[in-house]
Protein backbone atom coordinates (compact mmCIF):
# COMPACT_ATOMS: atom_id res chain seq x y z
CA UNK A 1 0.00 0.00 0.00
CA UNK A 2 1.38 2.88 -1.07
CA UNK A 3 1.82 6.54 1.56
CA UNK A 4 -1.16 7.93 -0.59
CA UNK A 5 -3.30 4.92 0.00
CA UNK A 6 -2.59 5.14 3.75
CA UNK A 7 -3.48 8.79 4.11
CA UNK A 8 -7.37 7.93 2.57
CA UNK A 9 -7.68 5.94 5.26
CA UNK A 10 -6.85 8.99 8.18
CA UNK A 11 -8.65 12.25 9.43
CA UNK A 12 -6.40 14.76 8.03
CA UNK A 13 -6.98 18.08 9.11
CA UNK A 14 -4.96 21.09 7.53
CA UNK A 15 -4.45 24.04 9.95
CA UNK A 16 -4.61 27.35 8.07
CA UNK A 17 -6.10 28.33 4.62
CA UNK A 18 -3.24 30.53 3.38
CA UNK A 19 -0.97 29.86 0.52
CA UNK A 20 0.83 26.71 2.14
CA UNK A 21 -2.43 25.70 2.78
CA UNK A 22 -4.01 26.31 -0.45
CA UNK A 23 -1.51 24.10 -2.02
CA UNK A 24 -2.03 21.17 0.60
CA UNK A 25 -5.75 21.21 -0.21
CA UNK A 26 -5.11 20.88 -4.01
CA UNK A 27 -2.59 18.35 -3.94
CA UNK A 28 -4.71 16.11 -1.23
CA UNK A 29 -7.91 16.75 -3.19
CA UNK A 30 -5.99 16.06 -6.43
CA UNK A 31 -5.04 12.47 -4.77
CA UNK A 32 -8.87 11.89 -3.52
CA UNK A 33 -8.26 12.80 -0.15
CA UNK A 34 -10.45 15.00 1.14
CA UNK A 35 -9.18 16.69 4.61
CA UNK A 36 -10.69 19.26 7.06
CA UNK A 37 -9.63 22.76 7.10
CA UNK A 38 -9.14 24.60 10.25
CA UNK A 39 -8.12 28.30 10.23
CA UNK A 40 -8.60 31.09 13.05
CA UNK A 41 -9.48 33.59 10.50
CA UNK A 42 -13.44 34.22 10.13
CA UNK A 43 -12.62 34.70 6.48
CA UNK A 44 -9.14 33.17 5.55
CA UNK A 45 -7.40 34.19 2.32
CA UNK A 46 -8.70 31.09 0.42
CA UNK A 47 -12.15 30.51 1.70
CA UNK A 48 -13.57 31.95 -1.82
CA UNK A 49 -11.57 29.46 -3.74
CA UNK A 50 -12.30 26.46 -1.15
CA UNK A 51 -15.71 27.46 -1.72
CA UNK A 52 -16.03 26.88 -5.60
CA UNK A 53 -13.69 24.34 -5.84
CA UNK A 54 -14.09 21.81 -2.95
CA UNK A 55 -17.94 23.16 -1.68
CA UNK A 56 -18.06 19.56 0.14
CA UNK A 57 -15.04 20.23 1.90
CA UNK A 58 -15.53 20.27 5.97
CA UNK A 59 -13.98 24.09 6.96
CA UNK A 60 -14.19 25.32 10.23
CA UNK A 61 -13.26 28.60 10.55
CA UNK A 62 -12.93 30.63 13.83
CA UNK A 63 -11.55 30.04 17.15
CA UNK A 64 -9.17 26.63 17.29
CA UNK A 65 -10.75 25.46 20.68
CA UNK A 66 -14.30 25.15 17.96
CA UNK A 67 -11.75 22.71 15.62
CA UNK A 68 -11.22 19.31 17.79
CA UNK A 69 -7.88 19.40 16.80
CA UNK A 70 -7.37 16.17 19.03
CA UNK A 71 -9.81 14.16 17.45
CA UNK A 72 -7.97 13.61 14.08
CA UNK A 73 -5.08 11.81 13.02
CA UNK A 74 -3.09 13.89 11.28
CA UNK A 75 -2.70 17.78 11.20
CA UNK A 76 -0.12 19.35 8.35
CA UNK A 77 0.38 22.78 9.60
CA UNK A 78 1.03 26.09 8.22
CA UNK A 79 4.41 27.41 8.56
CA UNK A 80 3.03 30.50 10.73
CA UNK A 81 1.53 28.78 13.19
CA UNK A 82 3.79 28.04 16.14
CA UNK A 83 3.87 24.71 17.57
CA UNK A 84 3.50 25.76 20.97
CA UNK A 85 0.13 26.77 20.38
CA UNK A 86 -1.56 25.55 23.13
CA UNK A 87 -4.89 23.86 21.07
CA UNK A 88 -1.45 22.43 18.80
CA UNK A 89 0.15 21.41 22.02
CA UNK A 90 -2.96 19.53 23.45
CA UNK A 91 -3.41 17.54 19.62
CA UNK A 92 0.08 16.60 19.84
CA UNK A 93 -0.33 15.53 23.74
CA UNK A 94 -3.17 13.26 22.24
CA UNK A 95 -1.14 11.47 19.85
CA UNK A 96 -2.03 13.14 16.79
CA UNK A 97 0.72 13.79 14.60
CA UNK A 98 1.82 16.94 13.59
CA UNK A 99 3.88 17.70 10.28
CA UNK A 100 4.20 20.42 7.09
CA UNK A 101 4.24 20.40 3.84
CA UNK A 102 7.50 19.71 3.80
CA UNK A 103 7.42 16.28 5.51
CA UNK A 104 4.65 15.55 3.43
CA UNK A 105 6.99 16.47 0.56
CA UNK A 106 9.57 14.33 1.85
CA UNK A 107 7.40 11.11 2.33
CA UNK A 108 6.67 11.28 -1.50
CA UNK A 109 9.61 12.24 -2.95
CA UNK A 110 12.15 10.15 -5.24
CA UNK A 111 13.90 13.51 -6.93
CA UNK A 112 17.38 14.34 -5.83
CA UNK A 113 16.90 17.55 -3.62
CA UNK A 114 19.19 20.53 -2.95
CA UNK A 115 18.32 22.41 0.10
CA UNK A 116 19.33 25.87 1.95
CA UNK A 117 18.30 27.60 5.04
CA UNK A 118 19.59 30.53 6.38
CA UNK A 119 18.97 33.76 7.93
CA UNK A 120 19.74 36.06 4.58
CA UNK A 121 20.59 35.24 1.20
CA UNK A 122 18.78 31.95 0.54
CA UNK A 123 16.20 33.16 -1.98
CA UNK A 124 18.94 34.73 -3.86
CA UNK A 125 21.20 31.13 -3.82
CA UNK A 126 18.13 29.04 -4.99
CA UNK A 127 16.70 31.22 -7.43
CA UNK A 128 21.12 31.76 -9.12
CA UNK A 129 21.24 27.88 -8.69
CA UNK A 130 18.24 26.98 -10.55
CA UNK A 131 19.55 29.24 -13.21
CA UNK A 132 22.67 27.61 -13.37
CA UNK A 133 20.94 24.12 -13.74
CA UNK A 134 18.40 25.51 -16.29
CA UNK A 135 21.66 26.53 -18.18
CA UNK A 136 22.92 22.72 -17.70
CA UNK A 137 20.12 21.28 -19.53
CA UNK A 138 18.69 19.50 -16.08
CA UNK A 139 15.21 19.89 -15.58
CA UNK A 140 14.72 21.45 -11.91
CA UNK A 141 12.18 23.11 -10.07
CA UNK A 142 11.90 25.43 -7.21
CA UNK A 143 9.92 25.08 -4.34
CA UNK A 144 9.88 25.48 -0.96
CA UNK A 145 9.67 29.42 0.76
CA UNK A 146 9.43 30.45 -2.71
CA UNK A 147 8.42 29.31 -6.37
CA UNK A 148 6.07 26.65 -6.72
CA UNK A 149 4.14 24.85 -3.65
CA UNK A 150 6.52 22.00 -2.63
CA UNK A 151 3.96 19.17 -2.92
CA UNK A 152 3.64 20.18 -6.98
CA UNK A 153 6.64 19.59 -7.58
CA UNK A 154 6.04 15.64 -7.01
CA UNK A 155 3.64 15.60 -9.83
CA UNK A 156 6.60 16.93 -12.26
CA UNK A 157 9.34 15.41 -14.23
CA UNK A 158 12.30 16.69 -12.60
CA UNK A 159 16.09 15.42 -12.73
CA UNK A 160 16.67 18.24 -9.43
CA UNK A 161 14.64 19.57 -6.59
CA UNK A 162 15.83 23.31 -5.41
CA UNK A 163 14.21 24.31 -1.91
CA UNK A 164 14.36 26.95 -0.01
CA UNK A 165 13.21 26.36 4.30
CA UNK A 166 12.39 28.75 6.75
CA UNK A 167 13.08 27.45 10.03
CA UNK A 168 9.58 27.77 10.76
CA UNK A 169 9.21 25.04 7.74
CA UNK A 170 12.25 22.77 9.08
CA UNK A 171 10.15 22.94 12.43
CA UNK A 172 7.93 20.13 11.49
CA UNK A 173 10.42 18.83 8.91
CA UNK A 174 12.56 15.43 9.74
CA UNK A 175 12.53 12.92 6.90
CA UNK A 176 13.61 14.92 4.01
CA UNK A 177 16.95 13.62 2.03
CA UNK A 178 19.37 15.77 0.77
CA UNK A 179 21.96 15.45 -2.38
CA UNK A 180 23.58 18.12 -0.54
CA UNK A 181 22.49 21.15 2.00
CA UNK A 182 23.73 24.30 3.20
CA UNK A 183 22.92 26.65 6.19
CA UNK A 184 23.78 30.53 4.80
CA UNK A 185 23.96 31.87 8.09
CA UNK A 186 22.63 32.66 11.03
CA UNK A 187 21.95 35.99 12.91
CA UNK A 188 18.97 36.62 15.11
CA UNK A 189 15.33 37.10 13.20
CA UNK A 190 11.75 35.96 14.57
CA UNK A 191 12.96 36.25 18.24
CA UNK A 192 9.25 37.05 18.96
CA UNK A 193 8.81 33.36 17.87
CA UNK A 194 11.31 31.59 19.37
CA UNK A 195 12.59 31.70 23.09
CA UNK A 196 16.04 32.07 22.31
CA UNK A 197 18.84 32.26 20.05
CA UNK A 198 19.65 28.47 20.37
CA UNK A 199 16.26 27.45 19.60
CA UNK A 200 16.53 29.41 16.47
CA UNK A 201 19.41 28.09 15.42
CA UNK A 202 18.04 24.08 16.38
CA UNK A 203 15.28 24.81 13.91
CA UNK A 204 17.74 26.03 11.13
CA UNK A 205 20.27 23.11 11.98
CA UNK A 206 17.13 20.66 11.21
CA UNK A 207 18.33 20.87 7.71
CA UNK A 208 21.59 18.82 8.10
CA UNK A 209 19.23 15.63 9.59
CA UNK A 210 19.07 13.36 6.43
CA UNK A 211 21.89 15.31 3.59
CA UNK A 212 24.47 13.68 2.09
CA UNK A 213 26.87 16.51 1.48
CA UNK A 214 26.64 19.20 3.95
CA UNK A 215 27.94 22.35 3.05
CA UNK A 216 28.64 25.40 5.47
CA UNK A 217 30.13 28.77 6.12
CA UNK A 218 33.44 29.20 7.32
CA UNK A 219 32.77 32.01 8.83
CA UNK A 220 29.84 30.89 11.13
CA UNK A 221 30.25 27.90 13.35
CA UNK A 222 26.55 27.81 13.67
CA UNK A 223 25.82 26.44 10.08
CA UNK A 224 28.51 23.65 10.80
CA UNK A 225 27.89 20.04 12.23
CA UNK A 226 29.87 16.75 12.33
CA UNK A 227 29.57 15.14 9.02
CA UNK A 228 30.94 12.63 7.05
CA UNK A 229 31.03 14.57 3.90
CA UNK A 230 31.77 18.48 4.52
CA UNK A 231 32.48 21.38 1.88
CA UNK A 232 33.55 24.79 3.47
CA UNK A 233 32.55 28.08 1.71
CA UNK A 234 33.69 31.10 2.66
CA UNK A 235 35.52 34.72 0.95
CA UNK A 236 39.04 32.71 2.07
CA UNK A 237 40.58 29.93 3.53
CA UNK A 238 37.67 27.59 2.16
CA UNK A 239 37.25 24.77 -0.30
CA UNK A 240 35.21 27.23 -2.42
CA UNK A 241 36.63 30.86 -1.94
CA UNK A 242 37.76 33.60 -3.77
CA UNK A 243 41.66 33.64 -4.76
CA UNK A 244 43.52 36.55 -6.47
CA UNK A 245 45.82 35.61 -9.27
CA UNK A 246 47.80 37.60 -11.79
CA UNK A 247 44.85 37.94 -14.07
CA UNK A 248 42.30 39.26 -11.48
CA UNK A 249 39.70 37.21 -8.81
CA UNK A 250 38.90 34.14 -9.44
CA UNK A 251 36.36 31.82 -7.53
CA UNK A 252 38.46 28.55 -6.31
CA UNK A 253 37.96 25.80 -5.94
CA UNK A 254 40.58 23.35 -3.45
CA UNK A 255 42.85 26.07 -4.54
CA UNK A 256 42.65 25.91 -7.64
CA UNK A 257 41.12 28.95 -10.10
CA UNK A 258 37.84 28.00 -11.95
CA UNK A 259 35.87 31.12 -13.03
CA UNK A 260 37.04 34.82 -12.79
CA UNK A 261 34.97 36.28 -10.64
CA UNK A 262 33.82 38.94 -12.73
CA UNK A 263 31.63 36.85 -14.40
CA UNK A 264 28.57 37.26 -12.07
CA UNK A 265 26.72 39.72 -13.05
CA UNK A 266 24.91 40.92 -9.23
CA UNK A 267 26.90 43.10 -7.57
CA UNK A 268 28.51 42.77 -3.71
CA UNK A 269 30.62 40.31 -1.74
CA UNK A 270 27.75 38.84 -0.21
CA UNK A 271 26.84 37.50 -3.87
CA UNK A 272 30.13 36.34 -4.54
CA UNK A 273 29.88 34.39 -1.50
CA UNK A 274 26.23 33.42 -2.82
CA UNK A 275 28.11 32.29 -5.97
CA UNK A 276 30.17 30.09 -3.86
CA UNK A 277 27.62 28.49 -2.06
CA UNK A 278 26.27 27.48 -5.32
CA UNK A 279 29.16 26.24 -6.91
CA UNK A 280 29.63 24.07 -3.73
CA UNK A 281 25.77 22.76 -3.41
CA UNK A 282 25.88 21.79 -6.91
CA UNK A 283 29.11 19.63 -6.79
CA UNK A 284 27.69 16.52 -6.59
CA UNK A 285 25.94 16.68 -9.75
CA UNK A 286 28.85 17.11 -12.49
CA UNK A 287 27.71 20.42 -13.97
CA UNK A 288 30.26 21.58 -16.59
CA UNK A 289 31.91 25.12 -15.87
CA UNK A 290 30.22 26.92 -18.82
CA UNK A 291 26.77 26.23 -17.02
CA UNK A 292 28.22 28.40 -13.94
CA UNK A 293 30.03 31.10 -16.36
CA UNK A 294 26.92 31.51 -18.44
CA UNK A 295 24.00 31.16 -15.30
CA UNK A 296 26.13 33.66 -13.74
CA UNK A 297 26.42 35.94 -16.16
CA UNK A 298 22.84 35.89 -16.73
CA UNK A 299 21.25 36.09 -13.33
CA UNK A 300 20.42 39.63 -12.61
CA UNK A 301 19.58 39.23 -9.00
CA UNK A 302 16.02 39.14 -7.18
CA UNK A 303 13.69 42.15 -6.34
CA UNK A 304 13.61 44.07 -3.39
CA UNK A 305 17.42 42.34 -2.71
CA UNK A 306 20.47 45.01 -2.88
CA UNK A 307 18.65 45.83 -6.02
CA UNK A 308 19.85 49.42 -8.08
CA UNK A 309 16.71 51.28 -8.42
CA UNK A 310 18.60 54.55 -9.95
CA UNK A 311 21.74 57.28 -9.93
CA UNK A 312 20.43 60.86 -9.94
CA UNK A 313 23.13 63.61 -9.65
CA UNK A 314 25.61 60.73 -8.85
CA UNK A 315 23.93 59.06 -5.88
CA UNK A 316 23.20 55.41 -6.65
CA UNK A 317 19.33 54.33 -4.76
CA UNK A 318 19.43 50.87 -3.87
CA UNK A 319 16.07 48.49 -2.69
CA UNK A 320 17.46 45.83 0.16
CA UNK A 321 13.77 45.91 1.52
CA UNK A 322 14.07 42.52 1.28
CA UNK A 323 16.55 42.94 4.65
CA UNK A 324 14.06 42.53 7.20
CA UNK A 325 16.90 41.87 9.76
CA UNK A 326 19.93 43.14 11.70
CA UNK A 327 21.99 40.99 10.11
CA UNK A 328 20.53 41.30 6.99
CA UNK A 329 21.38 45.13 7.22
CA UNK A 330 25.06 44.69 8.46
CA UNK A 331 25.43 42.36 5.47
CA UNK A 332 24.62 45.13 3.31
CA UNK A 333 26.41 47.63 4.11
CA UNK A 334 29.85 45.69 4.32
CA UNK A 335 28.90 44.46 0.15
CA UNK A 336 28.28 47.79 -0.74
CA UNK A 337 30.52 50.19 1.55
CA UNK A 338 33.41 49.29 -1.56
CA UNK A 339 31.05 50.80 -4.51
CA UNK A 340 30.19 54.16 -2.91
CA UNK A 341 32.37 56.78 -0.73
CA UNK A 342 30.03 56.66 2.50
CA UNK A 343 26.23 55.41 2.87
CA UNK A 344 23.15 57.20 3.97
CA UNK A 345 20.91 54.67 5.39
CA UNK A 346 16.78 53.86 5.71
CA UNK A 347 15.74 51.87 8.17
CA UNK A 348 12.85 50.89 10.59
CA UNK A 349 9.36 48.98 10.97
CA UNK A 350 8.67 45.68 13.24
CA UNK A 351 12.34 44.67 14.77
CA UNK A 352 10.62 41.70 16.13
CA UNK A 353 12.33 41.80 19.37
CA UNK A 354 15.74 41.59 17.74
CA UNK A 355 19.49 42.70 19.40
CA UNK A 356 19.69 46.22 17.61
CA UNK A 357 23.23 46.08 18.93
CA UNK A 358 25.44 44.51 15.87
CA UNK A 359 24.46 47.78 13.91
CA UNK A 360 26.63 49.95 16.14
CA UNK A 361 29.76 49.33 14.70
CA UNK A 362 28.80 49.06 10.45
CA UNK A 363 26.34 52.31 10.80
CA UNK A 364 30.14 54.17 12.72
CA UNK A 365 32.28 52.84 9.88
CA UNK A 366 29.99 53.21 6.53
CA UNK A 367 27.52 55.39 7.26
CA UNK A 368 27.14 58.99 6.86
CA UNK A 369 23.53 59.32 8.25
CA UNK A 370 20.99 56.92 9.06
CA UNK A 371 16.96 57.78 8.33
CA UNK A 372 15.05 55.56 11.49
CA UNK A 373 10.80 55.44 10.36
CA UNK A 374 8.46 52.65 11.21
CA UNK A 375 7.26 51.31 14.55
CA UNK A 376 10.39 50.50 16.27
CA UNK A 377 11.81 53.81 14.63
CA UNK A 378 13.29 54.57 18.27
CA UNK A 379 15.59 52.19 18.90
CA UNK A 380 17.37 52.74 15.74
CA UNK A 381 17.80 56.37 16.85
CA UNK A 382 20.63 56.21 19.52
CA UNK A 383 22.60 53.89 16.99
CA UNK A 384 24.36 57.07 14.83
CA UNK A 385 25.67 60.58 15.35
CA UNK A 386 23.52 61.49 12.73
CA UNK A 387 20.27 60.18 12.97
CA UNK A 388 16.90 61.54 12.10
CA UNK A 389 13.35 59.66 12.97
CA UNK A 390 10.79 60.30 10.01
CA UNK A 391 6.99 59.79 9.77
CA UNK A 392 7.12 58.35 6.80
CA UNK A 393 9.07 56.43 3.79
CA UNK A 394 8.50 59.21 1.74
CA UNK A 395 10.26 61.50 4.35
CA UNK A 396 12.70 59.64 4.22
CA UNK A 397 13.46 59.31 1.05
CA UNK A 398 13.27 62.94 0.79
CA UNK A 399 15.77 63.91 3.52
CA UNK A 400 18.12 60.90 2.36
CA UNK A 401 18.42 62.78 -0.69
CA UNK A 402 19.31 66.12 0.87
CA UNK A 403 22.02 64.47 3.13
CA UNK A 404 23.78 61.90 0.76
CA UNK A 405 26.93 63.50 -1.98
CA UNK A 406 28.18 62.70 -5.04
CA UNK A 407 29.76 59.37 -5.21
CA UNK A 408 27.07 57.90 -1.62
CA UNK A 409 24.86 55.10 -1.77
CA UNK A 410 20.99 56.16 -0.39
CA UNK A 411 19.85 52.04 0.80
CA UNK A 412 16.57 51.27 2.02
CA UNK A 413 17.86 48.11 4.45
CA UNK A 414 15.29 48.44 7.16
CA UNK A 415 16.10 45.32 9.36
CA UNK A 416 12.89 45.19 10.33
CA UNK A 417 9.41 43.35 9.01
CA UNK A 418 7.57 45.56 7.07
CA UNK A 419 4.30 44.33 8.90
CA UNK A 420 3.82 47.44 10.95
CA UNK A 421 3.36 49.51 8.21
CA UNK A 422 2.53 47.58 4.54
CA UNK A 423 1.37 44.40 3.73
CA UNK A 424 4.94 42.74 2.85
CA UNK A 425 8.72 43.93 2.63
CA UNK A 426 7.47 43.68 -1.83
CA UNK A 427 5.06 47.26 -1.13
CA UNK A 428 7.61 48.27 0.74
CA UNK A 429 10.50 47.92 -1.28
CA UNK A 430 7.90 49.47 -4.37
CA UNK A 431 7.21 52.20 -2.88
CA UNK A 432 11.07 53.60 -2.13
CA UNK A 433 11.69 52.64 -5.52
CA UNK A 434 8.35 54.75 -6.86
CA UNK A 435 9.67 57.63 -4.22
CA UNK A 436 13.17 57.48 -6.36
CA UNK A 437 11.52 57.43 -9.08
CA UNK A 438 10.24 60.90 -8.77
CA UNK A 439 13.33 62.48 -7.46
Amino acid sequence: MSYLDKLKQQHITILGLGVTGLGIVRFLVRHGIMPKIVDTRAVPPGADWLAHNVPDCEAVFGPLAEAALTQTDMIIISPGIPLYDRYVVQAIASGTEVIGDVELFARLNKTPVVAVTGSNGKSTVVSLATEVCKEAGLRVGLGGNIGTSVLDLLDQELDLIVLELSSFQLETTWSLQCASAMILNITEDHMDRYPDFGAYCAAKQRIHQQTELLVYNCDDAQTYQAHDHTLSVGLSNADYCIQVCSEGEYFSVSGEPYLPVDCLSIPGKHNQFNALSVMALLSPFNIRKQAFEHGFARFRGLAHRCQLVAEVNGIQYFNDSKATNVGATVTALESLIDECEKIVLILGGDAKGADTSPLVEPLKAHCRAILCFGKDADLFVPLHDKSMKVATLQEAVFEANKQAKAGDIVLLAPACASIDMYPNYMVRGEEFSKLVGEL
